[in-house]
């Protein structure tokens, strides 16, 4: 996703790929640099550290001097509260568990303000991105990371909550579940801006909180069902070639999947019995790659986790899953990183005993199998109707099984995941 024009001393730029003619999105680097110079008490510069389609991070040096500081600035293309949720869910870690997370000094999420976007001013975790360094990592350090994150891991499913949705700060900093931040609400993904008009708004009735899976599940298929019925003609010219036909099978679909999220939600595949039968939501990472996990190079030792965009408060079973650079790359729900096979079983086998170290009521691993086949289930949300047009075979076998199989997973997935 390349700047329209090259990055200047006063002003940046996000741009969107897009066939309709949307407006880039800019913000001031002089204003930035005024913010984090009042924040931190001394006068400094920036030097951008690294892009990605929905943020910017700037190092911060102070009379030449690098300061362990780095201003991050958000991509309209979120919604309006993802910088709210981001430092809410930061500062939730950091107040209940041993999480390695940035310490936050400041934030603005008034896209209002001079700067021109929203904003955060945070620690700078000390090391090396994971994926920097992970195939030529040593094994035996390697086994140090997968040891750490293991815990973690397990430290993030024990929190519970009542409802489902996305992490705030209440007046008092008594924090609370609000409107998820995750797809199909962004208004672009992957750089690509879906319609040249925010409909933001026009979702927000579908964002939640929600008090089960059902409404969790639900919420992403009515808010494609919405964008249908209020986009029709642009969906059918841009999405489905003009095809009628696809339109109406995909709105079939979709439909069907709405009446697969009451029936198949996968509420009690963590049974036996819940420690929390009152709170069946935990904390889920969206983002849980190499590159958001910094280790000490010379031990493996992780020194922070960072990227917490997109965290969501979702089902137990969508909590507990492997990490993909973990996950055999023949899986369906596997990454490129990671490296070898081989090597991954090793780690994944490491991974699974210091869960059961860590879990010894055995909630997340009966989550991780039990849960799969519903997690391919969220794996389909996010979809487009131009991929539920394809999906109308999928949805009828797990309907014809849910009918004398409540909650539980679609047999042909029930196996994958264990060791």
């Amino acid at each position: 996703m390349a700047p329209a024009f090259p990055e200047t001393d006063q002003c940046s730029e996000f741009s969107y790929d897009s066939d309709e003619d949307v407006p880039s999105d800019s913000f001031s680097l002089t204003a930035l640099e005024e913010a984090v110079s009042k924040c931190i008490s001394r006068k400094c510069n920036l030097i951008k550290l690294a892009e990605g389609g929905y943020h910017k991070v700037y190092n911060i040096c102070s009379d030449d001097e690098p300061v362990n500081i780095v201003a991050r600035v958000a991509a309209p293309a979120f919604p309006k509260d993802k910088v709210e949720s981001e430092i809410a869910t930061i500062q939730y870690l950091a107040t209940h568990t041993n999480i390695p997370t940035p310490r936050v000094f400041g934030w603005n999420s008034n896209d209002g303000n001079p700067v021109g976007l929203e904003y955060m001013i945070l620690e700078k975790i000390s090391g090396v991105p994971a994926s920097d360094v992970w195939d030529t990592l040593p094994l035996e350090r390697k086994q140090v990371t997968v040891s750490e994150v293991a815990d973690y891991i397990i430290q993030l499913f024990r929190l519970r909550f009542e409802a489902g949705g996305s992490l705030y700060n209440g007046p008092d900093v008594k924090e609370f579940v609000g409107p998820i931040v995750a797809t199909p609400f962004y208004r672009a993904l992957d750089g690509v801006v879906r319609f040249a008009q925010p409909v933001d708004r026009d979702l927000r009735p579908y964002r939640g909180p929600f008090e089960n899976a059902s409404a969790y599940l639900r919420s992403f298929l009515d808010a494609e069902l919405h964008l249908i019925g209020d986009q029709r003609e642009y969906i059918l010219e841009h999405e489905l070639d003009g095809d009628e036909g696809r339109l109406e099978q995909a709105i079939r679909v979709l439909k069907k999947a709405v009446q697969l999220s009451v029936v198949y939600p996968g509420d009690v595949c963590v049974s036996e019995p819940l420690t929390s039968p009152g709170q069946p939501f935990s904390l889920r990472m969206d983002d849980f790659r190499l590159s958001n996990v910094m280790i000490d190079a010379a031990t493996g030792h992780v020194t922070g986790l960072i990227d917490f965009e997109g965290a969501t408060v979702a089902p137990l079973w969508d909590c507990a899953y492997m990490p993909r650079w973990l996950q055999d790359p023949d899986e369906w729900d596997a990454t490129y990183e990671g490296g070898p096979a081989e090597d991954r079983k090793i780690l994944r086998d490491l991974f699974l005993e210091k869960v059961e170290e860590h879990d010894q009521t055995g909630e997340w691993i009966r989550a991780l199998v039990r849960g799969r086949p519903f997690r391919e289930f969220t794996d389909r949300l996010s979809f487009n109707v131009d991929v539920w047009v394809d999906q109308e075979e999928w949805m009828d076998q797990r309907m014809e099984w849910a009918k004398t199989h409540p909650g539980v997973g679609y047999p042909s997935m029930l196996s994958v995941g264990r060791r």
